[in-house]
């Protein structure tokens, strides 16, 4: 039965543990560290001798240059700084899914029900597009190689699962991340629900006084409302920690994400406009390449995205409480609640809650359009050192 985020994320974690990402965990709270790590040496050195004889045998052509073998590279490290970063931060990850949980029970106590099957539902469907995507981008590119260079379909296929299997399994990884994300989102919302619902009151109770008489009737306060308010004040500021908690597991590896990603975004841009523009950049099954080019282009802009817009929502929904408990705030004559309320509107209003790459800069919309712009800028200046080669 499905009543939590571990077991909304259970497809995706088994597939981390399979493939050598993570500690494997066989029951809730009971990891096997030792033997996840030997499972990894076996894993990982099994993998680097099938792709050093892969890439001897098939990507040794002139049409991949180094900088294709630099970005593999870089998908390599951050596959391997997230298996070390996933080792270390193993303990602190399963405490934020168990406050999580926590969060859920007393969410549950206070008449907000979580739709978990939907949520499993979506984790799913995200699996099989990322099946179905790999399947695409290697076929069509496995078609290519084999008329270009006359190679088998099947090996060429299989080749390419080698040598891309980090690229793949790093979205994974990334699901991971944008599910978590998602799901403390969903929180804020529902703790933020809590809130209006309690404004609403607020107001209805305000216009029943007026009509009354305000010498006669006198709006008086339950104490079921400021145990509420107690009880929301305490998940919120739970929820500011486990995505500050968060922040601290996945910040140093969506930072690396983020410079790899750049490298490919740059690259692809890269051939699409070689494609373009340049006449004899691909002799032969031009548009195949284009369509496989821009696949690619897609996959590597919605991982940006969905990290990037992840992080925004969180950051949104977590500030938009100081609106709606300030409004409650009004109505509360306990002067101990009235205290709380000032507590945590002054954290909201001077330690909002962020996302940033290990201090480097904010994951945000502003970030999204520099890191588009420095983008833009290296595409240009390599097409025109291309055609200035070709040229003289």
């Amino acid at each position: 039965m499905i009543k939590s985020i571990r077991t909304v994320l259970a497809p995706l974690l088994i597939i981390s543990y399979v493939s050598g990402l993570r500690i494997i965990e066989l029951s809730a709270g009971r990891s096997r560290v030792c033997f996840s790590i030997l499972y990894m040496l076996l894993f990982w050195s099994n993998y680097f001798f099938y792709l050093r004889f892969i890439i001897i045998s098939y990507f040794t052509n002139a049409h991949y240059t180094i900088e294709y073998y630099i970005c593999i590279g870089l998908d390599i490290l951050i596959t391997l700084v997230s298996i070390v970063f996933g080792v270390y931060h193993d303990k602190k990850f399963r405490n934020c899914l168990r406050k999580l949980d926590i969060i859920d029970n007393t969410l549950l106590n206070i008449g907000t029900t979580t739709d978990y099957y939907k949520l499993y539902k979506k984790t799913i469907c995200l699996i099989l597009g990322w099946l179905l995507l790999i399947i695409l981008m290697t076929y069509g590119i496995a078609y290519w190689m084999k008329n270009e260079y006359n190679y088998n379909i099947l090996t060429v296929f299989y080749a390419f699962i080698i040598r891309n299997y980090c690229s793949y399994i790093n979205m994974i990884n990334d699901m991971i991340i944008a599910s978590i994300f998602g799901y403390v989102g969903l929180k804020f919302d529902q703790v933020n629900q809590h809130l209006l619902n309690l404004t609403r009151d607020n107001k209805c109770r305000i216009k029943r006084a007026w009509k009354s008489s305000m010498h006669q009737h006198r709006f008086s306060q339950t104490p079921n409302k400021e145990w509420m308010i107690w009880i929301i004040i305490h998940l919120h500021s739970e929820l500011r920690k486990i995505s500050r908690e968060i922040d601290s597991i996945f910040g140093a590896q969506m930072t690396f994400k983020m410079g790899c990603n750049f490298f490919w975004l740059v690259l692809d841009l890269r051939e699409l406009l070689g494609v373009i523009l340049i006449n004899n950049y691909i002799t032969s099954n031009k548009i195949l390449y284009f369509i496989m080019a821009l696949m690619w282009l897609c996959q590597n802009i919605l991982k940006l995205f969905f990290i990037i817009y992840a992080c925004e929502t969180i950051s949104t929904k977590a500030n938009a409480t100081g609106n709606l408990i300030n409004k409650v705030s009004y109505s509360i004559c306990d002067g101990e609640a009235r205290e709380n309320i000032s507590q945590l509107l002054l954290q909201i209003t001077q330690s909002p809650v962020r996302f940033y790459g290990i201090g480097l800069f904010q994951y945000n919309y502003k970030f999204l359009y520099g890191f588009s712009s420095s983008i833009t800028t290296v595409v240009v200046l390599l097409i025109q050192a291309y055609i200035n080669k070709q040229t003289f």
